[in-house]
């Protein structure tokens, strides 16, 4: 997760870099860039930084740099990983204090074995061992689209929102970029890993390709947050679809963060219970062994 915060801040860095080079007219050759690599010399001179780019990122710098909007994709791009690396920093924030909680528990398990014997620390490990199975488990129902998850009220939201993120994000970007709408929307659609959002996207993507407006497509598949289709709806209607799907992308981003800070307090509080069961385990087999040794 940190490495992640990293990665996109010096890839904003690197955008802005070659956005103000090439508004100050600079040759390519001097950004790293090969003239030979044709229409991809951006992407050629990116990687030689080091900046990995995403299937969005590929698109919509090669969109751009046809339609000669190279320097406002680099810093529309650079704005987009700034946003995501505050949006990551936000989850390791409210994540950081139960994760601590939950390995100074296995740590004072393992310290204390030989105070009160290794069965405390083999239930530590069996307990985190099937938490994380469980973890990998839902996420698997998740990408299938298993109908169950709606039934979990903050979790079923939650999903929702991270999956409409990386779609609206890349809507937004290749329309912006000039990308036709109904291939903007089919490749939008293979960012999203939510089954049963995945699905309903896809319902409405059939609708689109056959020439009915984004708006009625959404509202026929109930695809997305109502908010996010009433947004959209607006913005089409009035000829600024751009800009709307960047008010409901700031939206989706504001509300799932206040999730996740509310899914990690609870996590945090599930942590502060386990580790003072864990220490009064300890302290209680402690004491038993101390008082068995006195008495012998």
């Amino acid at each position: 997760m940190l490495f992640s915060i990293a990665s996109d801040e010096r890839a904003a860095m690197h955008f802005e870099d070659m956005a103000s080079a090439f508004d100050a007219g600079l040759p390519l050759a001097s950004l790293g860039g090969d003239a030979s690599a044709g229409e991809r010399v951006l992407h050629g001179a990116l990687h030689k930084r080091g900046v990995r780019l995403s299937a969005t990122e590929d698109a919509v710098l090669l969109q751009a740099w046809r339609a000669g909007k190279a320097g406002a994709a680099l810093r529309g791009r650079a704005v987009e990983r700034r946003r995501r690396a505050e949006f990551v920093r936000t989850l390791w924030a409210g994540l950081r204090y139960p994760l601590v909680l939950l390995l100074m528990v296995l740590m004072a398990s393992a310290a204390t074995s030989a105070l009160v014997g290794p069965g405390f620390f083999y239930g530590v490990v069996i307990t985190y061992g099937a938490l994380t199975g469980l973890g990998f488990g839902l996420r698997a129902a998740v990408r299938r689209g298993a109908l169950w998850i709606d039934r979990i009220p903050v979790l079923s939201r939650l999903i929702a929102g991270l999956a409409e993120l990386p779609y609206l994000e890349t809507l937004q970007a290749l329309y912006g970029a000039g990308v036709q709408l109904g291939a903007a929307h089919h490749a939008a659609l293979g960012t999203v890993r939510a089954g049963a959002v995945a699905n309903r996207l896809q319902i409405a993507d059939r609708i689109l390709q056959t020439g009915r407006p984004l708006r009625e497509a959404l509202a026929e598949a109930a695809a997305l947050h109502p908010e996010t289709r009433n947004l959209l709806a607006t913005g089409e209607q009035a000829g600024q679809l751009e800009d709307a799907l960047g008010r409901a992308l700031a939206r989706r981003r504001d509300v799932t963060s206040r999730e996740l800070i509310k899914l990690a307090r609870w996590a945090g509080q599930a942590a502060y219970l386990l580790a003072v069961v864990a220490c009064a385990i300890v302290i209680l087999r402690a004491a038993n062994g101390y008082f068995s040794l006195w008495r012998r």
